[in-house]
Formats: C-alpha cells, structure tokens, sequence
C-alpha cells in the first residue's frame, strides 16, 4: 500500500498536513503525527494505534492510499471515460478586426494595425454564421453551456453587423431548430457606447463586458490610435451604464501599474459595482515578454482581490472557475472553450478558426461559414485541440493542479514553445499558487467553523 501518485502534500502550520487528491479535487487535513504515523507503517510495517487505523481506513477507501498502480490508472481511466464529447459552447463573432485604441498588450495587435481586406463582416457572412451555429446546436442537443459573444477589434466599430445578427436570429427561430438556453455577450472597450446601443443590449439580453482597467495609471496602456490617453470616456460611459441601469463587467487586464496600484483599482472596483469582473494576465507577444516575477504578482494580486471582493458578493471569473471546481470536487478540464476544440471564432471574412488568438495568422482557420457541409466533429484541426488538457498532457501527470488547472492558454504555450501541447509556464505559476492558496484557505474557513459551531 503507498499514497497515490495523485496524491500531494501541504504543510499548512499548526502541525497539520493538507492531503490533496489532484484527480478528485478533494482535500483531507491531517495532523503532523497521524501523517508520521502512516509513513512509517507504509515504508517499515510499523503498527497503526486503531484511531490511526480508522483513518488509514479512510484514506485506502478514498484513493489516497493505493494498493497498487493499477488502482491509480484504474481511476484516471474512470475519469477520462466521464469526459463528455466536444460541444460548440461559445462562438466569437469577430464583426470587425479594426479597432479605435492601441492597446501596448493587445496579443493580436498585428491584424489590428494591418491594412488587409476584408476586415469588417458583411451581412452575407453574417447571415451565414447563423446558420452554422443552428445546423451545430441542432446536432448537438444535450445539455451544455452555450454562449455567443460578439468581438473585435472593437465591435461598436460595426454595430449595424451585430443588429442584423440578431434579427437573423430571431428569423430562424421561427424556421428550425434554436436553443432557448443560448446566451449572448459583448466585449467592448466602451469608448463608443451610448443609450442606444444599451436599449439594444438590454432588449436582446446581451451581457456587456467593458475592458477597462479601473485605475487612470494602468489604463494608460490604453491608448487610442492617435496615442491619447482613453481614461475619462470609459468611466463616464461606464457612469452612463450606472445611470441607466445596466448590469455590466469589467475585463481587466493586471500590467505592472495594476499591481503596483492595487489598493486605488480595488477601491474602484468596489465603487463601481460591477455584476462580475474578469482579471487577464498578460499574454507574451512580440513586443511583450513578462518575467515570471510578474506572474508571481499578478496572481498575488488576483488572490487578494479575491479575497476582499467575495465579502461584497462580487467574483472574479478566472479565480471563480478554479474555486468552484475545488468546492464541488469536479474536475476542471480546460481552462478556455478553446481547449477541447469546444469554440468558433468566426472572422469578418467568414473564416472559421478555433482560437481568437489566431486571427494574427489565421493557424487552426481552415474552414468557411459559406461551406453548408462544415462540420467541425470531422475537422481535423478541432481533433487536434480535442484533448488539449492537462489530463491528457505527459507533462501534467505528476502536477498537483492536474484536474483543477485547465491547462491555462493553448496559443500562449504554442507562442513560447511551438506547440499547443506545451505547458502555459506562466499559467502553471498562477496554477500552483491559487491551489496552495485554496487548500490553506479550506483549513481556515474548517477551522473558523469548528470555532462557531463550539
């Protein structure tokens, strides 16, 4: 009998020991002698007393102790058998690649800047997107998260294309098959917005998430495309968004100012009262190449928000999706719909890719909307992003973050090292961080609670 392989330790303080089971997301908390105890009757025979049996007893029926590896593979098979098959659960409607600012960290700020053709979405491509979505909802009708999410560039840039999106939507509603459950998004810089396109938004229930980096000093990286600084027209046209009463997030991308400000973006962030927010780590580009020491903070910084914004019932999306794996002991297989070949990003020119990230090269984009025969359970490209998880990666087996990490960002990893299937080195940094901190926050919160139920 030995400790799984999936099985990893935290020493927590107070002489205690957090046993952390890497596939079943479960946590057990023992004390330093118990942990001693049971080491020593795994490597010497030594006798267990029979309070210490009864937990050995506990940890041998679930899984942290093994009799053998066969149980571990066992198990992993179990696990990989309760995958469900890839689902188009979020498609990104690129209605325009131009864009009004210049972001310094825009990871796609080559098609931005280019002067290519086709840049912005007709109603032809438009029409057609539609139709493609319904033929893959109607093939795949079983229960799953299903989103679109309007994107550019700057999508305001082409508004006329998202109205006529929506009518096209409500006209084949009444011709075939839609799902009633499909959710609708917008990511804008907000510099654009007006009552307008809110009426809009609102009657359509279209989710608005405005990228805004809440501080004046970190939302210099900002920029428009003149090189002015773009602070006062967000905030006021997030002021405008207050006034008439229209739940929105915020998409935040943490540079060094964020961290370095942290206490000015976290007071307005509370001031602001978002419906949710969303905090992004740079993403390595030609221009850009952060040092691990920013990954170290910026997770840091995540943490502490985290922790501060949950007393006012306001999450962060990207912590979120780690701590409800964790409190749910579920698997957390990819980290974004990309990973599992589970997303469309449509271009303006009708091309169908799998990764936003590409729209600089258009890798992975090897199909049409205008082709009536796509259909991406036999692309070859969507195959090859199937099984990109952690779960499936060599490089991942022994990691404690295996089932909660998600695998962080495909194109970052094939942007460092070449391949998809690398590791996100940046993200296996924030990763091992957020689970020491989540395993260290559960034996407070137990504790706490032992102290109020006494």
């Amino acid at each position: 009998m030995r400790f799984s392989k999936y099985v990893h330790f935290y020493d927590i303080g107070n002489r205690t020991v957090g046993v952390f089971h890497s596939l079943l997301i479960r946590t057990v908390f023992l004390s330093q002698q118990e942990k001693a105890a049971i080491d020593a009757y795994l490597t010497e025979g030594r006798e267990l007393s029979n309070e210490i049996k009864k937990t050995a007893d506990y940890l041998y029926s679930n899984y942290y102790l093994v009799g053998s590896s066969e149980e571990d593979e066992r198990l992993y098979n179990k696990c990989v058998e309760m995958i469900y098959p890839p689902a188009i659960s979020n498609a990104y409607i690129v209605v325009t690649e131009n864009c009004n600012f210049n972001c310094k960290y825009c990871f796609i700020s080559d098609i931005v800047s280019a002067n290519d053709k086709n840049k912005v979405m007709s109603k032809e491509v438009a029409k057609a997107s539609v139709e493609l979505l319904q033929r893959t909802y109607e093939r795949q009708q079983h229960e799953y998260d299903k989103t679109i999410t309007f994107y550019g560039g700057e999508p305001l840039l082409n508004f006329e294309i998202i109205q006529y999106f929506m009518q096209e939507v409500e006209r084949i509603k009444y011709s075939a098959y839609w799902p009633a459950d499909v959710k609708y998004a917008i990511i804008t810089n907000g510099s654009l917005l007006t009552k307008t396109h809110i009426d809009f938004l609102r009657q359509h229930n279209i989710a608005l998430s405005i990228s805004y980096d809440v501080d004046k000093h970190s939302h210099a990286n900002r920029t428009n495309r003149l090189g002015q600084e773009t602070f006062d027209v967000v905030r006021n046209n997030i002021q405008l968004c207050i006034d008439e009463k229209m739940p929105y997030s915020l998409s935040i991308t943490i540079s060094e100012d964020t961290i370095h400000n942290r206490a000015a973006v976290l007071k307005e962030i509370m001031s602001l009262e978002p419906l949710t927010i969303a905090f992004n780590m740079l993403i390595p580009n030609r221009h850009l190449t952060p040092s691990n020491t920013y990954y170290e903070e910026a997770t840091d910084f995540m943490i502490e928000c985290f922790k501060r914004l949950r007393n006012k019932g306001l999450y962060e999306d990207r912590m979120m999706r780690k701590v409800q794996a964790f409190i749910d002991n579920k698997l957390f297989l990819y980290d974004c719909c990309a990973s599992g070949g589970n997303q469309f990003v449509i271009a303006p020119d009708g091309s169908i890719g799998i990764c936003h990230g590409y729209l600089n090269n258009r890798k992975y984009f090897s199909a049409n909307v205008l082709d009536k025969d796509f259909d991406f359970r036999n692309s070859t490209d969507f195959a090859y992003w199937k099984k990109r998880s952690p779960l499936f990666m060599p490089e991942c087996q022994d990691c404690e973050c295996l089932g909660i990490c998600g695998g962080g960002c495909p194109y970052a990893a094939d942007y460092m090292h070449g391949s998809i299937y690398a590791l996100d080195d940046r993200f296996c940094i924030h990763a091992k961080k957020v689970l020491k901190w989540l395993v260290n926050d559960l034996y407070e919160q137990t504790k706490l609670k032992e102290l109020n139920n006494d």
